[in-house]
């Protein structure tokens, strides 16, 4: 009975300790970082591919589309800051467009930075959006989304 008890508080112990706290999501700064945070944070990857056809004229950079537990990202590295800086200033308040292009999002798009990670969610799901906003380390940059 003793041995029972014993074995009932370790695995009681086991369980309050997973429970206690979350993986740690470092600052995303690249296609990788980024998968390791959504990984992190419970996210299971589905896709991590380079977008050759849906929205890969956007920006200077080709896209790469992440499938998170079935919710799309599209990510793009830029070589520089300044490039990034760039890119971004083609965005307009709405984010629906960028330079003369119109995208029609499914939803209204979040734009998340992280000095030369770009990354466009146009879903609603709170763990994507709270996950991205660590992981980016900046807040969300296209004001008229809303957060």
């Amino acid at each position: 009975m003793q041995r029972v008890i014993v074995l009932a508080t370790a695995l009681i112990t086991l369980v309050l300790v997973a429970c206690s706290g979350s993986a740690s999501i470092e600052p995303a700064t690249s296609y990788d970082s980024l998968v390791e945070a959504l990984d992190a944070a419970g996210m299971k990857i589905n896709s991590n591919e380079e977008n050759q056809f849906l929205f890969s004229g956007i920006f200077s950079v080709p896209g790469r589309e992440i499938v998170a537990s079935a919710e799309s990202l599209l990510a793009f590295q830029f070589p520089s800051e300044a490039e990034t800086d760039e890119q971004l200033a083609l965005v307009s308040e709405d984010g629906y467009g960028i330079g003369l292009k119109y995208i029609n999002w499914v939803n209204d798009p979040y734009f998340f930075r992280n000095v030369t990670l770009v990354v466009v969610y146009d879903g609603d799901t709170s763990l994507v959006k709270s996950t991205l906003t660590e992981a980016m380390n900046e807040s969300i940059i296209s004001p008229a989304i809303g957060s």
